[in-house]
């Protein structure tokens, strides 16, 4: 008994540090809740107040099904030493079931080169504004809020989580599509990864679409115009530089037709070293080659011959003749 407790009072050390401060690594992007500003970043119950200000914008006005773009611009940055800041984008502040998605809206891209509803930003130091912006579908017909709020640390060595969220709502009119307008079609689905030094080339699926010009350029620069090839009907292809270096490139397309023209939001490709791949049937023909050794090892030590075997052993026997 003294044993386990020993051990159950060393576990609870070790969990210890971790149960009541702040993370300083983040803890990556993804789908979360309000409610990870707190239990992700640290213990909830130990948020402070953030100094920041979290303003949200989007249109009025979205149609059904269709892609539309919302920004959250924080300002009055305070953070830690390396910067990291958490922004994320909500439905509600509950804190559970509030994000995006549990309202219908699908998360296409993020500026971040990601396609979720939370991502963590390097803010370099000095910096006290960035602005995170998300491209999604629009849910079935209704009005629909959305929020916003960020999670952090400071300098002041605390490990304290700050947690800070937008004033109030930004709501957002779900209208029915008009008839011929100029869309982007509603299964389209925009690439985000391209491979350093390779341009890229895409492919847009429209609607209800004439002409369209291309606009492409690097997060926040000036937009390039690149010429678009129609394939086939409402099919469209064009190609995005290469780059030398990680980067994050942003398009969108002016689209023409018989009805109002329409611009897409803006869409994100990140760029990365080709990732290292594995050829599957190797892999297992290996696994299945190093199971075989294993097995035949455990067999060879099984038929060894035992230390001694085959020999006799007297008893040791004392003056007394009674054996030790």
């Amino acid at each position: 008994m003294k044993r386990g407790a020993v051990l159950c009072l060393v576990g609870l050390l070790l969990f210890a540090p971790s149960l009541g401060s702040a993370n300083p690594s983040g803890v990556g992007e993804g789908t979360f809740d309000a409610q990870c500003g707190g239990a992700c970043h640290g213990d909830a119950d130990m948020n402070k107040s953030s100094p920041a200000t979290v303003t949200v914008l989007a249109p009025a006005v979205a149609y059904e099904g269709l892609l539309t773009s919302v920004s959250v611009t924080v300002t009055d940055i305070e953070t830690t030493t390396n910067g990291l800041l958490g922004v994320f984008l909500l439905s509600d502040l509950s804190g559970a079931g509030d994000t995006p998605a549990d309202d219908g809206w699908n998360v296409v891209s993020n500026s971040e080169g990601g396609t979720e509803n939370y991502v963590e930003v390097s803010v370099a130091a000095g910096v006290t504004e960035h602005t995170v912006s998300w491209t999604l579908n629009a849910p079935s017909l209704g009005t629909y809020p959305l929020f916003a709020a960020v999670h952090h640390g400071t300098q002041d060595g605390s490990n304290a989580p700050f947690f800070g969220a937008s004033t109030g709502a930004v709501n957002v009119e779900v209208r029915p599509v008009p008839e011929n307008l100029p869309r982007v079609a509603a299964d389209f689905t925009p690439t985000t990864e391209a491979i350093l030094g390779s341009p890229t080339q895409m492919t847009l699926e429209t609607e209800f679409v004439d002409a369209l010009v291309i606009q492409w350029r690097v997060a926040g620069g000036e937009p390039v115009e690149v010429n678009a090839t129609q394939t086939e009907n409402g099919v469209w292809t064009f190609t995005l530089p290469s780059s030398v270096q990680p980067v994050v490139i942003e398009w969108r397309a002016h689209l023409s037709g018989e009805g109002p023209s329409q611009t897409t939001p803006w869409f994100q490709v990140r760029s990365d070293a080709p990732a290292w791949t594995v050829d599957e049937t190797t892999a297992y023909v290996q696994s299945i080659a190093m199971l075989l050794a294993a097995m035949a090892a455990f067999v060879a030590l099984q038929h060894r011959v035992p230390l001694g075997a085959g020999k006799t052993y007297e008893a040791d026997v004392n003056e007394d003749g009674g054996a030790f």
